[in-house]
Parts: structure tokens; C-alpha cells; sequence
């Protein structure tokens, strides 16, 4: 698996103590470079903490603490994300009824199948623009109901012009 680092900061410096701000893709070991960082500088590293501040378009303002929802659980049970909010970074696509019974059954689909998209090259679907498009995730689609309710992430399928429902969500 690929992954990209977009960007390393040092936040701050205290004796053999340094802070970084990492902003990578999904699947970067922040232990590993802890721990490589420490060998090129040959003193050994090794974290003393990790906070993850974002993922995906998910920030910290998103988060609720545990003890928080302990006091309220109803406070949780507002904060939920419907699931066919997740993943805002995959393009959507809209199914036709037959389109999702196909999906649910793990079959392939073509632009017939969708109500949404136009047809190109590699998918038979438009990609958005997108500043990281060479991202495995760019080559993922949301599969939506004519509801807009998540159904399936799709992948472009072996023959050009179709999609495959890799992973089927109902």
C-alpha cells in the first residue's frame, strides 16, 4: 500500500523532546517514523504520545470525549453520522433501482445502472476534480439508492466502463 505524507512540522523543541504535526495519508505509522527519525539521528526515538486530530474530513470539533457521552448518552446518539454522509471524499453515484438490487448481489454495473454520472475511459463514471486523485481512495465511489442511502463502495471493475461493489453495505 502507497501512502504520502503531505506535510511534517515541527511544532516545538524541549530538551530530547520534539513535537511534530504530521498531516499523511491513511495507513503512515507515525511510530515508525518516531522510530526512524531517532536512528538517522542516532539517538533512538519512540513516541511518549500520538493524537490523531483528523481523520478524513473529520476534525476534533467533531469528537465527542467518553466521559461526555457516558454523562449523556443521548448526546451520542445525536452525533451519529448517518451512514450515507461517511466517506465525502468518494464520489457519489446514484443507482437505479435495478442498479442497487444488482449491487447488493455483488454484480457489475454499467451507466445503465446509474441515474448520476457520465460516461469516460476508465469507469463510465466522472471523477470530480479532486487535488488528490492518485489516491487509492480515488479510484472508489460511493453507491448510493435513489434515496441517497449508502449501499456499496465500488471500485472500476476489470472491463473498462463498469463498476464492481467491493465492499456491499445492506
Amino acid at each position: 500500500m502507497s501512502v504520502t505524507t503531505y506535510a511534517i512540522d515541527v511544532v516545538s523543541t524541549d530538551g530530547d523532546t520534539v513535537t511534530l504535526r504530521v498531516d499523511c495519508s491513511a495507513g503512515f505509522y507515525i511510530r515508525s517514523l518516531a522510530h526512524d527519525l531517532g536512528e538517522r539521528l542516532g539517538v533512538g526515538g519512540h513516541l511518549i504520545a500520538l493524537r490523531r486530530t483528523r481523520s478524513g474530513t473529520l476534525t476534533l470539533a467533531d469528537a465527542v470525549g467518553l466521559a461526555a457521552i457516558e454523562r449523556e448518552p443521548d448526546l451520542a446518539a445525536g452525533r451519529v453520522i448517518p451512514l450515507a454522509e461517511m466517506l465525502p471524499g468518494l464520489a457519489p453515484v446514484v443507482l437505479t433501482s435495478d442498479g442497487v438490487r444488482k449491487a447488493i448481489h455483488g454484480r457489475e454495473l454499467g451507466p445503465g445502472d446509474c441515474v448520476s454520472g457520465f460516461a469516460n475511459r476508465d469507469t463510465g463514471l466522472a471523477r470530480p476534480s479532486d487535488s488528490r486523485t492518485s489516491t487509492p481512495e480515488s479510484r472508489l465511489y460511493r453507491l448510493l439508492d435513489p434515496a441517497g442511502q449508502l449501499v456499496a463502495i465500488a471500485r472500476p471493475a476489470t472491463a473498462a466502463g463498469l463498476l464492481h461493489p467491493s465492499v456491499v453495505l445492506v
